[in-house]
């Protein structure tokens, strides 16, 4: 951080290859769009370029600084396309369906062997869970989404988060056992869902 103030172009390729894919994948966690996740990935790091010299070593990690940016754009980016977000909710379905059609129509390799047959209907199980369980994340509350994007979708462990998210380590874990109950609850009617959701938070608890 320091090169890159000075406006070291190794110092900011280095800390890109470093950060871009975590915060890629924060981005498209907290909006469900690739496109918008690659606006704020972009715009991170532009205000990275602008703002490096505010970063502040005594307040907090340079990764912390980077992801209290992508914060703001993700916030920016809410307030100004929310009717996006909310489309995508609606058309996941749709195109989870499309996909399924396809599939019986030979794009995704399918056999008359019962036994394969029951494989790729797993397959397509799974993943209507996992999309379910995506469009669930996207329905909660920023503050309840962003803990659970970060500890159970991405694997980072309380600490990590509270240094992320700035926040005391209790509040990320009060915040990710409320959003986990919210997450059960809206998936309950899905027994697949469900089940998917037990995966993904399974050893988190």
């Amino acid at each position: 951080m320091r090169r890159l103030c000075t406006g070291d172009e190794g110092a900011f390729l280095e800390f890109y290859r470093r950060h871009q894919g975590g915060i890629y994948r924060y981005a498209i966690h907290m909006t469900g769009r690739p496109e918008a996740a690659a606006d704020v990935v972009q715009e991170t790091f532009l205000t990275l370029i602008r703002h490096a010299g505010k970063f502040d070593e005594e307040k907090g990690a340079p990764a912390a600084f980077l992801y209290g940016i992508a914060r703001n754009h993700v916030r920016k980016l809410h307030d100004k396309e929310s009717r996006y977000v909310a489309l995508g909710d609606e058309t996941s379905d749709c195109s989870m369906g499309n996909g399924a059609a396809r599939s019986r129509n030979g794009n995704v390799p399918y056999s008359s062997k019962s036994g394969d047959a029951e494989t790729v209907l797993e397959g397509l199980e799974r993943a209507e869970a996992i999309q379910r369980l995506r469009d669930a994340v996207l329905t909660l509350p920023e503050h309840y989404r962003e803990p659970v994007t970060l500890c159970d979708l991405e694997g980072k462990s309380y600490e990590e988060a509270s240094t992320l998210l700035a926040c005391p380590v209790g509040t990320v874990r009060s915040r990710l056992n409320r959003a986990r109950s919210i997450l059960l609850e809206k998936l309950r009617p899905s027994h697949a869902g469900a089940k998917a959701l037990g995966v993904r938070l399974g050893g988190k608890a």
